[in-house]
């Protein structure tokens, strides 16, 4: 692991691999290893538990997704992921599974969110025992209930849980929080609070990562190189949405493919870290950071710093520690 001031990164390339490395505080990156083959799995997202990093799939059984979870062993080694306990099988429908699952550390607990294969958003949370809750429905109701999100994530914030999901049938991000009393807030639509920038396109990719009681929130859309940034205050109100791309220059990095397809956010001793991966195939990542004062680095990329062979990204999950 990464260790204090460092992020943790997971990678999906060819062949259902999962790679690790570690960006360590004084901005070295750290070999990169294989974790473990699968025959083929949806989706992964981490989180660090106790000083642990532990990783969660979605992992087809038949005609089922079993939600599958492995925590990273001292001597850093992996055991093979095993079932969570606690929760049965997801009947599969011919909807992809794909940036549909995403975790976060509220207190003692891991909360874990994931889209299931009749649209819905669903909950469950990891209890002292080890079991994990039935999975509830994400604010049910609304105006929202029956969409088709397309990707979402989670962060822990001011103690709580907030999760967000790209709508594209609205073509906007949604937020939702989960209370103290355990009901979730009515989705809101973060475009008609921070407003719409003038290069837009369609959202694909949300990654959120928590700042205290502030949320920060980065989203791809369909544009060759249109990334957004924006701020979620204490109460509730948004920042307009800052040019990502003005601020880190993707295309000074490396950035040759049509668009950026995968992000993770991450709270790294208070500055924003974020990991893009490109959709051409010598699976390009890219690193930029925000600092707590609002300023940024050019983006730079990670294949410069730390070896992997050609394979095309499928997925990024990032956490800190």
């Amino acid at each position: 692991m990464a260790g204090k001031g460092g992020l943790d990164l997971l990678v999906q390339g060819a062949n259902w691999e999962v790679l690790q490395t570690a960006r360590y505080a004084n901005g070295k990156w750290a070999p990169t290893k294989q974790l473990f083959k699968s025959g083929f799995f949806y989706d992964f997202t981490d989180v660090v538990q106790k000083g642990r990093l532990r990783l969660f799939i979605e992992q087809p059984t038949g005609s089922d997704v079993t939600l599958e979870e492995t925590t990273q062993n001292p001597d850093g080694s992996w055991p093979s992921p095993t079932p969570m306990h606690g929760l049965a099988p997801v009947r599969v429908t011919s909807k992809p599974t794909r940036n549909y699952l995403a975790a976060a550390v509220v207190g003692t607990h891991v909360h874990l969110v994931y889209i299931d294969t009749t649209g819905r958003l669903m909950h469950t949370m990891e209890q002292s025992d080890g079991t994990w809750t039935a999975p509830d429905q994400v604010a049910p109701g609304g105006a929202y209930r029956n969409d088709w999100f397309e990707s979402l994530s989670a962060a822990s914030v001011g103690g709580g849980l907030q999760v967000a999901a790209v709508d594209q049938i609205h073509r906007t991000v949604l937020h939702t929080a989960l209370g103290a009393n355990g009901r979730w807030t009515p989705w809101s639509n973060v475009l008609s609070r921070a407003g719409t920038p003038r290069h837009w396109g369609m959202p694909i990719r949300v990654a959120m990562a928590g700042f205290g009681s502030s949320l920060q929130m980065v989203v791809l859309t369909n544009g060759q190189v249109a990334q957004y940034h924006t701020i979620r205050s204490p109460n509730g109100r948004w920042s307009a949405w800052d040019d990502i791309n003005a601020r880190v220059d993707f295309n000074r990095a490396g950035f040759n493919g049509t668009v950026l397809q995968e992000v993770t956010a991450v709270n790294v001793a208070g500055n924003l870290q974020l990991v893009f991966a490109s959709d051409d195939d010598r699976g390009t990542l890219f690193h930029a950071m925000r600092y707590a004062n609002g300023a940024w680095t050019r983006a730079t990329l990670v294949q410069h710093y730390t070896k992997m062979s050609a394979w095309r990204p499928a997925g990024v999950a990032g956490s800190s520690g």
